[in-house]
């Protein structure tokens, strides 16, 4: 049996931006899952948390957040930071 170790994320996401961006447009985080296909709590996650608790990996919690800076009108570069390699 193999097990897969996940490589630490080369970005981290600015949740404060995403969370601006969408109180900007007037969303609450319900509109805003509902529009996306996702639900609120993982809405909540991208703007707060630096864990995936409700996403299998952070590659697809960014992935995510990528569609939702999308959605509301943002480059990448506004909300994903390089985090430098250790």
């Amino acid at each position: 049996m193999f097990i897969k170790i996940q490589a630490k994320p080369k970005k981290r996401i600015l949740g404060d931006v995403l969370r601006h961006a969408r109180e900007e447009l007037g969303l609450e985080r319900e509109e805003l899952a509902n529009a996306m296909c996702f639900r609120h709590w993982q809405i909540q996650e991208i703007e707060e948390a630096e864990t995936w608790r409700y996403f299998y990996t952070m590659e697809i919690k960014i992935q995510s957040s990528i569609k939702v800076g999308n959605f509301l009108g943002l480059s990448q570069d506004q909300y994903l930071v390089d985090i430098a390699e250790e």
